[in-house]
């Protein structure tokens, strides 16, 4: 028999993940009418909202592009198109962008790439995100914050360094781990340190080889379309929501919408997690839209209201692609060689 204490260290994440969701929404809930989310929903703009799903779909198809362009167009398009989709899911309901990891294993499952091009491509394509949010970052600052305060050019400077060392850790990243692979230097399968030398040299090697394909521009230029409808999503998301509470096109900029949702994803990015981010979003949301000139209760209904719906559309969408993702491999290449 399992013993109490065993059972719960085993079950303590979940229970912590539990009591962070369950607090947070209790204290974001005292704040405002629940009633209004209601109210909210019911009125939220039909156009407004056909616009999110738009480019919610658009992002879907960049991604899985540049992951295309990056495994050197040796995947199926369709088929990386639904383990984008089943990926979303999963960066959504696990912690510190853990999700990340189940493009990985659906690549390797259902198209038979080797595990090292998974963690190679993405690797780069995590870094060429990084790369594309710098300049929207700045351009964001400027806008927002212009040289009213010091913060401005502050967040600048940090907005371009980060770009360049994501840049230089994608082209770095390759020479470092062979030299990684050297140190450890054995390659003895039956242990779990030949194990890892094989994975980082081999890791390393598909890097090098991507960056002799002249990869950069295409994939960073997919990197901005990724980016810009990933946050423009967000923002006609925010339109159909804040349209119904009184809020104009005028009074909701694009930028300032922008530099919310980028404080969310930081958050979102902590160990520290409720349930799929329920509670966390919220409150994240809460503390960000309110510094940006929201009043609480409008901040605190837009982010509830705003990561239910994504969450709505984006747990659909993956879990349709994982039905795909399911069935017999053999299946599923046999559709996607279909011209």
């Amino acid at each position: 028999m399992t013993k109490p204490a065993s059972a719960f260290r085993r079950w303590r994440p979940w229970l912590l993940s539990l009591a962070i969701t369950g607090s947070l929404f209790a204290y974001l809930l005292s704040q405002i009418d629940p009633s209004q989310i209601v109210t909210t929903a019911r009125g939220m703009t039909p156009s407004f909202l056909l616009a999110f799903l738009t480019l919610l779909l658009t992002g879907v198809i960049a991604r899985a592009l540049r992951f295309w362009v990056l495994l050197a167009r040796a995947a199926p398009l369709r088929l990386l198109s639904s383990i984008v989709m089943a990926r979303n899911l999963f960066v959504d309901l696990l912690p510190a962008r853990l999700g990340e990891l189940s493009y990985v294993y659906l690549l390797t499952k259902r198209t038979g790439r080797p595990v090292e091009d998974g963690f190679a491509s993405l690797m780069l394509a995590l870094a060429f995100d990084v790369v594309a949010l710098s300049p929207l970052l700045l351009l964001a600052v400027l806008v927002v914050a212009g040289d009213e305060t010091l913060a401005g050019p502050g967040f600048a400077v940090a907005a371009i360094g980060v770009g360049i060392l994501a840049y230089a850790g994608a082209r770095l990243a390759g020479p470092i781990g062979l030299r990684v692979a050297v140190w450890l230097g054995t390659d003895d399968p039956t242990r779990w340190r030949g194990r890892a030398t094989a994975l980082i040299r081999k890791t390393a090697l598909a890097l090098a080889d991507a960056w002799t394909r002249r990869i950069g521009l295409p994939v960073l230029a997919i990197s901005v379309v990724v980016r810009l409808a990933k946050f423009g999503s967000y923002y006609f998301l925010v339109l159909a929501i804040m349209d119904p509470l009184g809020y104009s096109v005028s009074e909701l900029g694009f930028f300032p919408i922008f530099l919310g949702v980028v404080s969310v994803e930081l958050a979102a990015a902590l160990p520290i997690h409720g349930i799929a981010g329920f509670g966390t979003f919220e409150a994240a949301w809460a503390i960000s839209f309110t510094q940006l000139g929201f009043s609480p209760e409008d901040a605190i209904i837009s982010g509830i209201l705003v990561h239910a719906v994504s969450q709505v559309v984006e747990y659909s969408l993956g879990t349709c692609a994982l039905l795909y993702l399911m069935r017999p491999t053999a299946e599923i290449t046999q559709h996607d060689a279909k011209p």
